[in-house]
């Protein structure tokens, strides 16, 4: 605690008199982008199995949820301490059945007991199942989130294959938009899609968001081993023609994974 306690006084030096000018200037809204950046840092040090890392990312992840405390408590809305305790207070909530009576046997049993006690002990129901999915969420994040609470109402598929069924239809009715020249049809059909492929991954038990970002991950080392290749043969990859693209790429994927 003494060392959590040191950062609570070094952000408030920072804010006050005679700190630094770039962090007194800041606002909720100003820091809203460094903490996303800084999420992103965690979840790719995560990513790269780099413990180090990642202590040191969440630590600057740590920093910008105690540089907005220290604003609210300038505001006097709120400080750290109530941050904690409100917290605190929650898991205990949302936990009875580690810290009550209730029995939760699985990870889903969990996840509906928590959206249960957030409709009705904590009063934070919306108008609609599918409500309070932030629209800042990555858009594969919110349509799977959005997929899931349908789901639990009972909209939804039986089996896997009804899925990959609807993705079929969906990539028809992709081709038939493209044979046509209406480009605002095209991307309505493109994003459907895109939403019955997250309902897919769903149903395999996978994250359409992190496995989005390991297939860009995947691309980029496998494109770059293209550069490393051609530039060891002497080429360019500006100047070759789409056989020879396709024979570095072939060496690229064979010598990554």
């Amino acid at each position: 605690m003494d060392d959590f306690r040191k950062l609570v006084e070094i952000m408030a030096r920072l804010r006050g008199e005679g700190g630094c000018e770039w962090d007194r200037a800041q606002t909720h809204e100003t820091l809203r982008q460094y903490l996303v950046e800084e999420t992103h840092e965690v979840v790719d040090a995560i990513r790269r199995n780099d413990p180090a890392l990642l202590c040191e990312e969440l630590g600057d992840l740590l920093l910008q949820i105690l540089f907005h405390a220290r604003i609210a408590q300038e505001n006097r809305d709120f400080d750290i301490t109530d941050v904690i305790a409100s917290i605190s207070e929650k898991m205990v909530r949302r936990h009875p059945h580690v810290f009550g009576d209730a029995r939760a046997d699985n990870p889903e049993a969990v996840s509906l007991q928590w959206e249960h006690i957030k409709r009705t002990v904590e009063n934070r129901a919306h108008p609609s199942i599918v409500g309070g999915v932030p629209r800042e969420f990555p858009s594969l994040l919110r349509a799977s989130k959005m997929s899931k609470k349908a789901a639990r109402a009972g909209f939804d598929w039986e089996r896997t294959e009804q899925v990959l069924e609807k993705v079929e239809e969906e990539l028809g009715e992709l081709k038939d938009a493209m044979s046509g020249t209406d480009p605002g049809r095209i991307e309505h059909e493109f994003g459907d899609v895109l939403f019955a492929l997250v309902n897919l991954a769903r149903f395999l038990d996978l994250n359409p968001e992190v496995a989005m970002m390991s297939a860009n991950d995947r691309f980029e080392r496998r494109f770059r081993e293209m550069e490393k290749i051609a530039s060891e043969t002497g080429n360019s990859i500006e100047a070759a023609d789409m056989a020879t693209l396709e024979t570095l790429w072939q060496k690229a994927k064979k010598a990554t994974s």
